[in-house]
């Protein structure tokens, strides 16, 4: 399973060139205002989430970081640019579809060494403390990987904190695989709000939620429901936010 990062000037060098020497980087040059980048960041941040994923999935806002964005010349966004071993291998810039994106993560991830048996034995086995299963399918969930964090909350075992479990699954499943209704205008909120998830901008998430929400028919409210319920968990109820957003969709 990859990882996927937040990156600044003030990390670049130890999380992107540093890192790169032991595992690819894929550096996604974006901007919040950017339409193109709202496609294609969902694309990498799925494929990054993939099981076997041997790369990580650097995420860099321009707006907020342009010394690294002219270091690297950056003229026209989405751009994305792989790192081995310190340099970049290969890039291409726009929003292109997801065989190509595929495509272009096989040739730089080529030959990257893959997880260890051990390791993919230790995401098989679930913690024996409920406590440590709970608190770490949280830890998966900030990092926005659903899919193992859906591993640890699914059968959660009869415990003071399943009631907790219970509200957090549908976000890990959301996340893992995100609500795919056939409506282009809804898909692209619930594809922006998972984006939004990973990078950890609650706010953002949940607008485009709520927006969704807003839009579903009846039979599709209860599981966007849900899901803000889980990102309501996971920021904590008393958070002003999520008491915000909770009585919006509440009644």
């Amino acid at each position: 399973m990859g990882t996927i990062i937040d990156v600044d000037q003030n990390n670049f060098q130890s999380e992107v060139i540093a890192r790169s020497r032991q595992t690819p980087v894929v550096v996604d040059f974006w901007a919040p205002w950017c339409g193109p980048c709202r496609m294609l960041g969902p694309i990498l941040e799925r494929l990054a989430n993939e099981p076997g994923s041997n790369f990580v999935l650097a995420k860099l806002n321009t707006d907020q970081n342009q010394r690294i964005a002219m270091q690297y010349n950056i003229r026209g966004i989405p751009a994305v640019k792989a790192f081995r071993d310190g340099s970049v291998v290969d890039e291409f810039v726009g929003a292109q579809p997801e065989p190509m994106v595929r495509q272009f993560l096989q040739r730089v991830t080529a030959g990257a060494p893959r997880q260890t048996a051990a390791r993919q034995a230790e995401k098989r086995t679930p913690p024996s403390d409920p406590a440590q299963r709970l608190a770490e399918a949280r830890r998966l969930l900030q990092q926005g990987n659903g899919c193992d964090a859906e591993r640890l909350l699914r059968n959660f075992p009869d415990d003071a904190g399943s009631a907790e479990a219970s509200r957090l699954l549908p976000l890990a499943n959301f996340l893992c695989r995100p609500l795919q209704s056939g409506n282009g205008d809804l898909d692209t909120l619930t594809q922006n709000a998972a984006s939004a998830l990973r990078r950890r901008d609650y706010g953002a998430a949940l607008y485009n939620l709520l927006a969704a929400y807003n839009r579903a028919p009846t039979a599709g409210k209860p599981q966007t429901r849900a899901v803000m319920d889980g990102v309501f968990a996971l920021m904590g109820d008393d958070d002003p936010m999520a008491r915000q957003y909770r009585d919006l969709v509440s009644g």
